[in-house]
């Protein structure tokens, strides 16, 4: 997708809440930030001078435009009162709008659920699942890496770094 038909998908994301009553504030920035930086989150939501702006990662333009529209879907719904986290609340309206418009919104998406190939040679860390093997390819070794006890999968599971062997 061009970076400036992402706009045009968040004004219709936008809308889409909005006919399901979801209580989508109006100051939304209608401009959608594209980060050529991040390798693995997909999106942002940010409050910026009373704004909210959405921001999304450069190589998710390579996505359906499906997929693109569940990210934007997803920080649209942040910018609603209580649901700057992934608490229930956001978790209702994300809901909707999955059973509504046949999207896939949820608090984690993978490279899978993205239909996302990944260039192997780059990753250099794994964050795997004990319990259920699911795996979280890194770029870099994070803060959140060296504290990783303090982390869970999306199953409940704890979680392990390892290294890629070069």
């Amino acid at each position: 997708m061009r970076p400036e038909d992402v706009n045009s998908n968040l004004n219709i994301v936008i809308k889409q809440a909005q006919e399901l009553n979801i209580p989508v504030p109006d100051n939304i920035c209608g401009k959608v930030r594209i980060n050529p930086r991040p390798k693995s989150r997909f999106g942002c939501c940010k409050k910026e001078n009373e704004k909210f702006q959405i921001e999304i990662s450069q190589f998710i333009l390579q996505c359906r435009e499906e997929k693109i529209r569940e990210v934007l879907a997803h920080e649209v719904l942040h910018t609603c009162k209580n649901c700057y986290n992934h608490g229930n609340i956001w978790k209702e309206y994300a809901e909707k709008m999955n059973k509504a418009y046949g999207y896939n919104i949820k608090r984690v998406s993978s490279f899978k659920d993205m239909d996302i190939t990944l260039n192997k040679e780059e990753i250099k860390y794994v964050i795997k699942c004990y319990d259920c093997g699911r795996e979280y390819p890194r770029h870099r070794y994070t803060a959140m890496m060296k504290k990783i006890s303090l982390y869970r999968c999306a199953c409940g599971g704890k979680l392990k770094v390892l290294k890629k062997k070069s």
